[in-house]
């Protein structure tokens, strides 16, 4: 009898373990586990922005994150944000953007993110994320200008077959302050749904697809969206006990405006493909 409990224990410690190590085994989506207390994570993340209706266009976003758990239940984070672009005859649905070839330092965010509900233990995971950040590089035609955002984001995870297979769904809404050089501050909002699943086939290995709906409204006014793209893709996650690695590759399979005016792919403030890499350490 005790060598059934001390088995059982053993197992039920084994499955916690593993998902207490902060696992998040998606490109873009944010799941409901919090970082331990007192652990911390070092994250730098790298995404790809490939293609616009013709020319050669590559937008390449780097930011390095460095995350702490406060409790159990919140966490914070800091990032330095870098971009990258190389543009060279490069037209968009209706945009020509200048040709470019360089790098800079961008600008930096802070993250906060609380558990409502740990998906290990309830039937169902929240958590709250907000994430205020300022910007200098404009993300599509990588002009100077200067940009202040302010990220909230409800997130639920639900986790299935002993926590095999992991669903998440993100709804994030973005109040954007931007201004460029000479002209007033403008206000727009962006609005984001995005959905995916993950499952573990393999010890360390995880392999799911990820969803992203998103669009974004002019003036902040909800009667004036000024486009709506549908990207899908899938994730490749590799998790050790102190490192990991998240591919995940993001095209583009729907959006309006196109350069008809009509629906098709949007190819101004978005691109036709995004490919995402992350690499981390906890310590």
């Amino acid at each position: 009898m005790n060598l059934k409990l001390i088995t059982g224990g053993l197992a039920l410690a084994a499955v916690t373990g593993s998902l207490l190590a902060h696992e998040e085994p998606f490109g873009y989506l944010r799941g409901a586990q919090s970082e331990a207390k007192g652990e911390w994570e070092l994250t730098q993340w790298s995404t790809a922005r490939i293609g616009k209706e013709s020319g050669r266009y590559l937008g390449l976003d780097l930011a390095t994150e460095l995350e702490y758990g406060v409790t159990d239940r919140l966490q914070v984070a800091a990032y330095l944000l870098a971009d990258y672009h190389y543009t060279r005859d490069s037209v968009g649905s209706s945009e020509v953007f200048d040709d470019r070839n360089r790098f800079g330092l961008s600008g930096t965010s802070f993250e906060l993110k609380y558990q409502l509900l740990d998906p290990t233990k309830a039937a169902v995971g929240v958590s709250l994320y907000f994430e205020p950040g300022y910007n200098t590089i404009e993300r599509a035609g990588g002009e100077r200008h200067h940009e202040i955002e302010l990220e909230t984001k409800l997130i639920v995870q639900k986790n299935f077959l002993d926590n095999r297979l992991i669903a998440v769904l993100n709804y994030t809404i973005e109040p954007e302050f931007e201004k460029e050089p000479g002209n007033d501050w403008e206000t727009n909002l962006t609005m984001e749904w995005a959905a995916g699943l993950s499952w573990k086939f393999a010890d360390h290995w995880w392999f799911g697809v990820e969803t992203r709906l998103d669009t974004e409204f002019g003036n902040a006014d909800l009667d004036n969206s000024q486009f709506v793209t549908f990207s899908a893709g899938p994730t490749l996650h590799y998790a050790g006990d102190r490192f990991f690695a998240t591919l995940a590759v993001l095209p583009q399979i729907w959006g309006w405006p196109d350069k008809k005016g009509t629906g098709g792919l949007y190819l101004d403030d978005r691109e036709r493909l995004e490919i995402r890499l992350k690499l981390g350490t906890e310590f």
